[in-house]
């Protein structure tokens, strides 16, 4: 039952709040993320002597002997202890002042073996008298709502409370109900207030958020933390090679001890302990039904990519291919620290640590999309959801001159094309292929009834079918300018009234040594591909969910930037090669600007700066430093398994919400606490100061976000004296 009238009288009420007027009117969050302070060892020397005690009284005496107070130590709770693979004890701390977590507040310390302290990132709260809240947790959710989906604001209402915890029933909008949790907020002016944690979950998007709401009920902060036996699956993707049979680990590994079954299964909704991936092509966030029982372990699917993948065999392989990626991935990542004590994804933890019930819910050829995928990753003890589409990256147009056809990408604007299609003589707009390219008005009737053949230039995709439909063209075909392959052109104009199409760039060339001959654009049914066959796809989207639980608060623009190049990472150090996606994206060059070798852009490109800040571009700087890091890695006899130890590891000296050189800082901390006589100490050192120098992330490097969200990036090219020794 919904009550509206209930919710109206909720959101007049935030309304009047927000009128109002409190001694924190204009306050904001005071603990910014991206400030924790960070102690580190200088030259290998520890902040502290060795000892016997435990870890968390080591942590707690260094802090005294640094200005933290009683009630702030009294006021710290160890979440997680684990000792990694380098046998460095990391402890991880939350804050609680009056029973409510301090949102935002953190500790994180690494206690090497003999009981020295390395490191500690210290980002906590002052403890001072609580102010109390002026709204509900009603109300805070209103805001909430308010705030993002405001259509739907009231048509939720409040379903129960556990603690400090109200629980709303949220229909069929979300993936699960929505949560406002109380909490202490730290404010601007040194003072501490009660507030609200908003968790809202989409369902059709998978758009998680968690919203801050103040005391007054202002919407302070929204971070989205959206940003997967045998099994005959392809192991990268099906443009690298055929399906191959591979066997589970079976039971009693340290990564997996159940083994990667568990529970009834069928051939599309696999489950397991790490993960559970079924069909979800309906949309509805649950198996699909159907399938076949599978009794014995065996998932053994033959694909058949002649036909869609909505047919029904490569629904089965679309599931296991998924089961097996995720897998693959929690297992690989396991070795190198993402366990469960670090908030990785298992249904039981077997008493290591951690919250347990939270396996990937990997929906496969989920309906709610095409062309792309997501991952949305809640806290520890709360399953991740994954959702993998099928991509239309096959060209849905032909271009037919005589007995030769050309594949061609029906563009995103203007009239779709028809299967009956458009013809007309092919002629040239301009003298050549390289000046050819229709930016400027051409002469009216200069195209009288012609398909015209147009350069990708310099101008946008719509203004070059405008002035041929303005010289007469019935229909437009562009011809890309380089050899990386063809896509559908975008771009909105209502003008355009005339289909077009883009061609490679070598069909582009053959078609304009036939000018004057009939042409015909016609639409042809294409096959779709499948993102689940993509394990760069996949690895990517598994990325997410480690760094959002290894190091928290990738959203941002330098964060979140980093949350993408860091899946990108995570792919190509498991797959090898510097391109990524290229099987779903149907293109030799992948799903990014430029291949990760050589790459062009630094440091100073973030926001191409224009202050238009887009994660995915940004996130390939801090990729294509990786990369370079790799190759220096293997240049000098180490390998990529080797590196993503200490990008792993690295995640425990990271503060949350980083800049990239925190990265650098991060890993570098990691391969300090690798013992002396380690003989790849210093070319792990050198490789990384040297990759991430190269691409402008050297000493004195950094990059700061301000409040209102200006990015400011200092570049260097320079590396410290003892870099290389």
């Amino acid at each position: 039952m919904i009550f509206s009238t209930r919710r109206a009288a909720l959101v007049a009420a935030i309304a009047a709040v927000l009128a109002g007027s409190s001694a924190y009117a204009q306050s904001t969050v005071g603990l910014d993320r991206s400030q924790a302070r960070v102690a580190s060892a200088a030259a290998g020397l520890p902040l502290t002597a060795a000892s016997r005690a435990a870890p968390q009284s080591i942590v707690f005496g260094y802090l005294q002997s640094h200005g933290r107070g009683a009630d702030v130590l009294a006021s710290l709770r160890v979440t997680s202890s684990s000792v990694s693979t380098r046998g460095v004890t990391h402890l991880r701390m939350e804050q609680l002042v009056d029973g409510l977590v301090v949102h935002g507040a953190y500790a994180r310390a690494a206690v090497n073996a003999n009981g020295e302290l390395v490191q500690l990132i210290d980002h906590l709260a002052n403890v001072s008298l609580v102010q109390p809240s002026r709204i509900d947790a009603s109300q805070a959710f209103a805001a909430a709502m308010m705030k993002l989906y405001p259509a739907q604001a009231a048509t939720v209402r409040a379903a129960g409370v556990a603690g400090n915890t109200t629980t709303f029933a949220g229909g069929a909008f979300f993936y699960r109900n929505p949560t406002a949790t109380a909490v202490v907020l730290s404010l601007d002016n040194g003072t501490l207030a009660r507030g609200w944690l908003v968790e809202t979950w989409t369902a059709d998007k998978n758009q998680l958020h968690y919203t801050v709401v103040d005391g007054d009920g202002r919407v302070l902060d929204v971070e989205s933390r959206t940003n997967t036996d045998s099994y005959n699956v392809f192991p990268e993707d099906p443009g690298k090679s055929g399906q191959t049979v591979v066997a589970g680990p079976g039971t009693g590994n340290a990564e997996s001890p159940s083994g990667w079954l568990g529970g009834a299964q069928t051939t599309i909704n696999i489950q397991g302990n790490n993960v559970r991936a079924y069909l979800d092509t309906d949309a509805n966030n649950a198996a699909d039904a159907g399938g076949t029982a599978v009794t014995n372990g065996n998932f053994s699917a033959v694909a058949d990519l002649g036909q869609q993948p909505s047919v029904a065999v490569n629904k089965a392989v679309a599931a296991q291919n998924l089961f097996y990626l995720n897998n693959v991935l929690h297992d690989t990542l396991y070795r190198h620290g993402f366990n469960e004590a670090n908030g990785n994804f298992q249904v039981n933890n077997f008493g290591n640590g951690g919250a347990g019930n939270d396996p990937v819910n990997a929906e496969a050829q989920d309906g709610s999309g095409t062309d792309n995928a997501n991952m949305s990753t809640p806290s520890d003890g709360s399953s991740p959801r994954m959702q993998m589409y099928v991509w239309n990256s096959n060209p849905a147009g032909l271009v037919t001159v005589g007995a030769a056809n050309y594949p061609a990408f029906p563009s995103s604007f203007g009239p779709a094309l028809t299967t009956t299609g458009t013809s007309g003589a092919l002629a040239a707009t301009g003298t050549s292929a390289t000046t050819d390219d229709a930016c400027a008005a051409l002469a009216a009737g200069s195209l009288a009834n012609k398909v015209a053949v147009i350069n990708r230039g310099t101008c946008n995709f719509t203004t070059k079918v405008l002035n041929a439909q303005n010289a007469g063209a019935r229909a437009v075909i562009i011809t890309n300018n380089d050899a990386a392959g063809a896509f559908s052109p975008g771009g909105t104009d209502r003008k355009v009234k005339i289909p077009s199409v883009m061609v490679t760039q070598a069909d582009g060339n053959l078609l304009r040594g036939t000018l004057g001959a009939m042409a015909l654009v016609k639409k042809i049914t294409a096959l779709q591909v499948d993102g689940d066959l993509d394990s760069d796809i996949v690895y990517h989207e598994y990325g997410h969910g480690l760094t959002w639980r290894m190091i928290g608060g990738m959203s941002g623009p330098l964060a979140g930037a980093i949350g993408e190049g860091a899946s990108d990472v995570v792919a190509f150090l498991i797959n090898g090669d510097d391109v990524v996606g290229e099987y779903a994206y149907n293109s030799p060059t992948g799903i990014r600007r430029a291949r990760y070798a050589g790459y062009p852009y630094n440091y100073s490109y973030v926001g191409s700066g224009t202050g238009s800040y887009e994660v995915h571009n940004d996130g390939e700087i801090y990729a294509a430093a990786m990369w370079r890091v790799l190759e220096l890695y293997q240049a000098s006899g180490l390998t990529a398994d080797q590196l993503m130890a200490d990008f792993v590891d690295g995640m425990n000296y990271t503060p949350a919400t980083p800049a990239f050189e925190k990265m650098r800082d991060g890993m570098l901390a990691s391969i300090a606490r690798l013992p002396d006589s380690d003989p790849t100490k210093a070319q792990r050192k050198c490789a990384v100061w040297t990759g991430f120098t190269e691409q402008g992330i050297g000493e004195g490097a950094s990059g700061t976000v301000s409040r209102r969200g200006t990015v400011t990036v200092v570049e260097s090219f320079s590396k410290p004296a003892d870099a290389c020794p």
